[in-house]
């Protein structure tokens, strides 16, 4: 509610437009539904668009913090994205960072996890309040008489943030009073630092890389394996946050037992039934796992079209028009043409055989009729071209 306050006093001066969304999870029956009506009242009588996403989550989730953190801002992206807004601001504090680091150093987490929430996120989420108390809110609010209501569920020290909270920051307070701005300072320092890890990190991704389809990558096995421990542990980070799409990455256990497969200790490691990860041939393979066909997309008779999945287009060319329309897939296991299976040609084309299980072909009434970049076997022009 203070949050809201002051973006409300900043939007004509920044020319902002606001709204708020009100996240319901669904965990806490009439008391949750009455914090809804709360917020939705204040933003009536403040002429505030509202909008209210409802999760109905099940209490009994193994892990319902986490979930409930990922589907809250599945909702906050969900909204942006209808509603036209271009950031979505959040109340975090100074407080809520230190939980989050301790959170995270219980946990295990290395520099980059121990760096905590950023200010403004890649993906939009902004945290204007981070260097400001949960005191000076709460002194800020009783000042300017801003009504606000407490979650309960935020008593509950069987939740381990709540514990990090009631318990355990208290404790160290009385070593130091201000331990959550030293916390604070040391997210800043790890930030600093992190920065010079991802550069460096990045790097090395660039000079190993042997080929990058998206959902399928490779990189040169020695060239991770000249690179400092820290600097290729972050670059297997940083490959795996962005197949699965996780800005937060992924925990030190998943990092050791990739980085086991890149020096040779074990074959391959499947990352939460989603990225297999093996050696093969002095490579280090990323590859996502999944229903085949990876992709299949209907096509009209010819022309160019992406496969965003591959970051790859196809140029179809010379295929005459029919009233059935074509489809673009995957490479699936026992597929032939022209009674040759088309791993057998992929392969005798020198196709690297991480890449044959996503290779595109082109069928007409279940057919293959083509295959990309195989142009002697077919009287079609199927061939890559820049994806844009």
């Amino acid at each position: 509610m203070v949050l809201l306050e002051l973006m409300r006093r900043a939007a004509p001066v920044l020319n902002l437009e606001i709204g708020v969304i009100h996240v319901d999870h669904g965990l806490r029956g009439s008391a949750s539904r009455a914090d809804a009506r709360f917020v939705q009242d204040t933003c009536q009588a403040l002429g505030i668009p509202f909008f209210l996403y409802e999760l109905h989550m099940a209490p009994d989730s193994s892990n319902l913090e986490e979930e409930a953190r990922t589907r809250r801002y599945e909702a906050v992206h969900t909204c942006m994205t209808e509603k036209g807004y271009r950031l979505a601001a959040t109340g975090h504090t100074t407080d809520d960072q230190a939980e989050t680091i301790l959170y995270r150093m219980i946990r295990g987490s290395g520099i980059r996890g121990i760096a905590g929430m950023d200010f403004v996120s890649r993906s939009g989420i902004i945290r204007p309040l981070l260097s400001r108390t949960r005191e000076q809110i709460r002194s800020f609010a009783d000042e300017n008489r801003i009504v606000y209501v407490n979650d309960q569920t935020n008593a509950d020290t069987s939740r381990p943030r709540n514990l990090i909270r009631h318990e355990i920051l208290p404790l160290m307070e009385k070593i130091n009073p201000r331990v959550a701005q030293s916390l604070f300072r040391l997210s800043e320092i790890a930030r600093e630092e992190s920065l010079v890890m991802d550069t460096q990190s990045t790097s090395l991704m660039k000079a190993a890389a042997v080929f990058d389809w998206g959902i399928v990558k490779a990189y040169r096995g020695d060239l991770f394996l000249k690179a400092p421990d820290a600097v290729l542990r972050r670059c297997i980070i940083m490959i795996v946050s962005s197949m699965l799409d996780d800005t937060r990455g992924i925990d030190a256990r998943q990092v050791e037992q990739i980085y086991a497969v890149v020096t040779g200790v074990c074959r391959a490691h499947t990352l939460k039934r989603r990225l297999r990860v093996f050696s093969q041939n002095s490579l280090v393979v990323f590859q996502e796992t999944g229903k085949e066909p990876y992709y299949r997309i209907p096509t009209p008779v010819s022309g160019t079209y992406g496969i965003e999945h591959i970051r790859k287009a196809l140029r179809i060319e010379g295929i005459p028009g029919a009233e059935d329309s074509m489809i673009v897939r995957s490479v699936l296991p026992g597929d032939r043409f022209r009674h040759t299976r088309v791993c057998e040609l992929l392969r005798k084309a020198g196709v690297a055989s991480p890449l044959r299980p996503f290779w595109p072909v082109v069928l007409r009434a279940d057919r293959i009729i083509a295959v990309a970049d195989i142009t002697a076997e077919s009287p079609y022009s199927v061939v890559f071209s820049d994806y844009e």
